[in-house]
């Protein structure tokens, strides 16, 4: 039974990122009693190609990195049938958890943090000399972690499975929840989403933008956040975090 809506620190989030972990975030967040919905302003469109060539390369590696959600949203569907010799990993405990339940597999994440730089620490990707890690990831992703697995010793190669495409988000929307007040509070998953988010609402909706409380979910996000004007971001670095965030002790 969903819990009770209570009144919270923030009125109601909008989920800036991509539509189907928007709306499948919102419908968890609705059963812990907050009122959040998907504000999309760019979304993720599977590169076919990419998709096709990944279970050979699959099987020919020693490691599988997954670097989003959105990845094992794409990839996996291609991968679960194989019989994978290749180790799990993931650079978030939420994705790992994902990827876990999917594969039925232990899957290697930072007990802490929830980036490349946490999941680099780990002990398993320290030695690598002669193996081959397949990270999977969008088109553009940063450089480092496959740099920092290579200088390990890693033949690193890369499965680019999606790109992201800008879509319009429900601005009618934003303006509604603005006029009716309190500004909504919005969730910013990526850097780019930041920038985008910015760009769309160009100057007529900038000042109605930045009098909204924001959340990142990292720290390089909230400071992309500030560079655009956005003055002390709150964090939360998972789902957890951002419903004590949101909800306060019970």
């Amino acid at each position: 039974m969903p819990a009770t809506p209570r009144p919270t620190l923030l009125p109601t989030l909008l989920l800036v990122r991509p539509q189907a972990q928007a709306a499948q975030q919102a419908q968890r967040l609705q059963a812990a009693g907050i009122t959040a919905q998907p504000f999309c302003v760019e979304d993720t469109v599977a590169d076919d190609a990419a998709l096709a060539a990944l279970p050979a390369a699959a099987m020919q590696a020693d490691w599988l990195v997954f670097v989003s959600p959105s990845c094992i949203d794409l990839a996996w569907p291609h991968l679960a049938d194989l019989p994978l010799a290749a180790n799990l990993a993931c650079v978030g405990r939420a994705s790992a958890d994902k990827l876990a339940v999917l594969s039925g597999r232990a899957v290697l994440h930072p007990p802490h943090g929830n980036d490349s730089d946490a999941l680099l620490t780990l002990p398993p990707l320290q030695q690598l000399a002669g193996q081959t890690v397949l990270i999977v990831r969008g088109d553009g992703g940063r450089p480092q972690l496959g740099e920092t697995l290579a200088h390990r010793g890693a033949r690193v190669h890369y499965a680019e499975v999606y790109r992201r495409v800008p879509v319009q988000a429900d601005w009618a929307l934003f303006d509604r929840l603005a006029a009716a007040g309190p500004s909504p509070a919005l969730l910013i998953t990526s850097s780019h989403s930041a920038q985008q988010l910015f760009h769309q609402a160009g100057a007529t909706r900038r000042r109605a933008l930045l009098a909204c409380r924001f959340i990142a979910l990292h720290p390089r996000i909230a400071a992309t956040l500030q560079q655009l004007g956005v003055v002390q971001p709150l964090l939360a670095a998972d789902e957890h975090a951002l419903c004590a965030l949101l909800t306060g002790p019970r």
